[in-house]
């Protein structure tokens, strides 16, 4: 039911719902959605598609009685064109025509296809390409960890995407409706799988917007080589019985196993509940904060404040509790309460995250138009960081808000040149610096 409730949750809520999904949501179950949801729509949707736009096969459409006569040779010439007429005539997928099936199919009885393509090539393919957009470090270290969880989420925004569908197929299925209704109706269960999946990949990832929809509008090719293999593979190879014989023999890859994406996903699950529990201890600020940056790499800022907020509330002098709070408050516009918090990171250690809290103190104060104050704190970062892009653009800003617009094309210029040499897995993370940069420039 837990896992049912966050299948309904996907229209409203999806980065709950995502999150949610990563600490309570259950590869089997995703499965079983994914597999009841997906026969509805094959046999809906699909069977009335295929009907639609069905090529007329000559075998087929005359009978063999009819091929039994003793016909003349015109009167066979004559069922020739009424043959080529009606494969004239025949609709055809809008705006792409045939093309379309060299990359998708409708034939009902390949209801099974989804699960499979989604979880041997779209799940690889997705995360081969987002590891590549976002640069998230080693492919073998993400794809292990990452697997098991991106697949539910991955599994369930299938179904949650094509489910509307299927209830209005129902309805729909015995009128005489135009085909190019239930042809929209295919088309738009694939736009929002593909939107559901960005907030997916922003949940499990933690990647910007833009690696996300990037992803995801290529993504879609493993999915089509999953269905292209298929229309080469028996399909009995894929039947129910032989996919539970799978997972009985393979299961400790899948799901079990001491290095298994299933166990892997689970101890993320358990990680979080460990730290749920600690929270029930009311002087453990540190399990608030530690639940904190897990919202917060989820996106889920409200949930983050939430409990930052609550380990402040426990210990006032928190370090990591004052130095997220500090960094809301200025994204939030509210200067002064950020720079409380960072007075107490400082009061703590002058250097604590490898000292950006004066980065982040001189970008406050640069924002509130304190211009001398500002240029001492980041004057203080740089002489510690001096190859810090988002800090040379700060100071940047800073110099040319004084008039000294040579000193400020100075450090813009040395900004993009070190987010230019940065190392590889922090090139799209400082991407933005240098583009601001420029833009300065």
């Amino acid at each position: 039911m837990e896992n049912l409730k966050l299948l309904f949750q996907m229209y409203f809520r999806p980065l709950f719902a995502m999150s949610e999904l990563m600490d309570k949501g259950s590869w089997f179950f995703a499965a079983i959605f994914l597999l009841v949801v997906s026969c509805g729509f094959y046999f809906t949707i699909n069977s009335r598609l295929n009907t639609a736009y069905s090529v007329p096969k000559y075998n087929e459409y005359f009978s063999d009685s009819t091929l039994s006569l003793d016909l003349s040779p015109e009167q066979y010439l004559e069922m020739d064109r009424e043959f080529q007429k009606a494969l004239a005539e025949r609709q055809r997928p809008p705006f792409v025509g045939d093309r379309l099936f060299w990359f998708f199919s409708f034939d009902p009885r390949g209801f099974y296809i989804p699960l499979i393509a989604i979880a041997l090539f779209y799940i690889p393919a997705t995360i081969l390409l987002v590891n590549l957009f976002g640069r998230l470090g080693h492919f073998s270290v993400v794809f292990s960890r990452d697997y098991g969880t991106l697949s539910v989420c991955a599994m369930t925004a299938w179904s949650a995407a094509h489910l509307p569908f299927v209830i209005a197929g129902i309805f729909l299925y015995s009128t005489a409706i135009d085909p190019q209704i239930f042809f929209a109706m295919w088309a738009a269960s694939g736009v929002i799988f593909g939107v559901l999946m960005i907030f997916a990949l922003r949940v499990v990832f933690g990647v910007n917007y833009g690696p996300a929809v990037l992803t995801v509008a290529v993504s879609w090719i493993g999915f089509t080589f999953g269905v292209l293999i298929f229309k080469f593979v028996s399909p009995f190879l894929f039947s129910p019985f032989l996919l539970l014989l799978a997972y009985f023999y393979l299961g400790g890859a899948i799901s079990g196993g001491a290095r298994g994406f299933g166990n892997t996903f689970r101890q993320r699950q358990d990680f979080k509940r460990h730290l749920q529990t600690a929270t029930i201890n009311p002087r453990d600020a540190d399990a608030h904060v530690q639940l904190g940056l897990l919202y917060n790499q989820r996106r889920q800022s409200a949930k983050a404040f939430e409990h930052f907020t609550k380990a402040a509330e426990i210990d006032p002098a928190e370090p990591d509790a004052n130095y997220e709070l500090g960094k809301m408050a200025r994204k939030s516009g509210d200067l002064q309460t950020a720079l409380n918090h960072f007075a107490v990171v400082l009061e703590h250690n002058d250097k604590f995250s490898l000292s950006e809290v004066w980065r982040e103190i001189g970008a406050t104060y640069l924002d509130a138009k304190m211009l001398s104050e500002a240029k001492n704190a980041l004057e203080t970062f740089i002489d510690r960081r001096p190859v810090d892009p988002e800090g040379l653009y700060y100071l940047g800003r800073v110099f040319k808000e004084t008039g000294d617009t040579t000193k400020a094309a100075e450090l813009f210029q040395e900004a993009i040149e070190s987010a230019q040499n940065s190392p590889d897995f922090r090139k799209n993370e400082l991407r933005q610096w240098a583009k601001m940069a420029q833009k300065e420039l």
